[in-house]
């Protein structure tokens, strides 16, 4: 378990604080592109590591990431005319481009420069996959750009959502690196019933409750295998992750998947999620997605996703779109619980298996009380999660480099399979791990 003050420093993710210090020195996924798609749509507000902030595309094309409000009054740029290569406030006609400088000041005599004296802060940002980041470190420590493997698949081999989860992105993280949960959270069964034994996850999944938790460190997190006694086979089935500091994971589904966790404030964050595959992947005759009919009444979040197959509604159909990207079903309809599906089907009586994650980790409170905790032996990567990120955080007060700024992350892949027990894991599956599949 955490002491308070580490819980506390773990959690606290604004300006100053030192986990939001450390998160700085990464670029923070901040908006998906069909959001801004077009040159001049309106200006869209989004919030990261506690600050409110105004994404944009400018005429030319170039996405902008500003701060909220402007320098004179303080008036909100979501009222802003995004024209002419620059985001206009509305209250007094001053113009700010993507760098956040003011390029525009009608209030002020044409003989006054003032408007060169004038700034408001902009971030870097980085347009790849569907996906704007920016970079909001300091300038000198720059990372290289995020090119994950994931994001160098043509656009009909992946698809990607995102859902406003309301609680710290600890939580969130840290439910995502938990395997266990999935044997009980994720695929309670009635009595007597089994999971799917034609394949080898179901297989293991019929025989492990308990599973071998196992974590390999590296210099961007860690890799960690999952790994089920299959019984009388003599043989263990191994899910093989990623996880790359401080909030993406990448998993094995139908090609590879993932999240990416990202704070907006100490109590809320949002969750991408990603799903793609690969040409020399089999996927044992399953896509990662299907294309979306579209219709004249398409909404555009639609228009611009892959429906995964076999997804349920946990990659965009659970999600209002329009109110912040917020679960349908959340905290205040009890996540439409169905205690007779609780009863006679599932664990948890609530439908999508994203949405049974949101349920149970914003059950745990704003921010879980971790002193509280009693931690067991398959919580071994959520322990070393946990001490990484406050060795990483110490490094960079002392002003070094963290870890996963270094772009030896880019070929990563996930990998599953099946071995015999007296074959470790990491050796067998570190080529298929590290993107070099033989």
């Amino acid at each position: 378990m955490l002491t308070k003050e580490q819980n506390d420093l773990l959690t606290h993710v604004g300006p100053g604080a030192p986990m939001g210090t450390l998160m700085r020195r990464y670029w923070v996924p901040a908006i998906m592109s069909w959001e801004i798609e077009e040159p001049d749509s309106p200006p869209v507000t989004i919030k990261l590591l506690g600050e409110e902030l105004v994404a944009f595309r400018d005429t030319t094309g170039k996405v902008g990431i500003v701060g909220a409000r402007c320098a004179h009054r303080r008036a909100h740029l979501f009222w802003g005319r995004n024209e002419e290569c620059g985001l206009r406030c509305v209250y007094h006609g001053w113009k700010f481009d993507v760098n956040g400088q003011c390029v525009d000041m009608p209030s002020e005599p044409a003989e006054s420069n003032f408007a060169d004296k004038v700034r408001i802060p902009a971030y870097p940002t980085f347009e790849i996959a569907g996906l704007v980041y920016c970079y909001m470190g300091p300038t000198d420590k720059q990372p290289a750009p995020p090119l994950f493997q994931w994001t160098q698949v043509p656009p009909e081999r992946r698809a990607m959502s995102k859902v406003w989860q309301q609680c710290n992105w600890l939580q969130t993280l840290e439910g995502g690196i938990d395997n266990v949960h999935s044997n009980f959270l994720h695929g309670g069964r009635p009595p007597g019933q089994k999971y799917d034994s034609s394949t080898a996850r179901g297989r293991g999944t019929n025989v492990s409750k308990a599973l071998q938790i196992e974590v390999v460190p590296t210099d961007y997190g860690y890799s960690y295998g999952s790994v089920r006694d299959m019984g009388e086979e003599g043989t263990n089935f191994v899910r093989g992750y990623h996880w790359i500091m401080p909030w993406t994971q990448i998993r094995a589904a139908r090609g590879d998947s993932g999240h990416i966790w990202v704070p907006m404030d100490d109590e809320n964050t949002m969750v991408y999620n990603w799903n793609v595959t690969f040409d020399d992947r089999p996927t044992d005759g399953r896509q990662a997605a299907e294309p979306v009919e579209l219709g004249p009444d398409t909404p555009p979040w639609l228009k611009h996703s892959r429906i995964p197959i076999g997804s349920g509604n946990e990659f965009g159909l659970d999600v209002d779109v329009e109110h912040g990207f917020r679960s349908v079903r959340n905290m205040d309809n009890l996540f439409m619980i169905d205690r007779e599906l609780q009863r006679t089907k599932t664990f948890t009586g609530i439908t999508g298996l994203n949405t049974q994650d949101r349920a149970i980790q914003e059950s745990m409170g704003p921010i879980a009380d971790r002193w509280l905790e009693r931690l067991g032996t398959t919580d071994r990567a959520i322990v070393y999660a946990r001490g990484a990120l406050i060795k990483a955080i110490k490094t960079v007060q002392d002003g070094g480099d963290p870890p996963g700024v270094a772009p030896t992350y880019y070929n990563l892949r996930a990998h599953e399979t099946v071995l015999p027990k007296d074959v470790p894991w990491f050796p067998a599956m570190q080529r298929e791990l590290m993107g070099t599949p033989q």
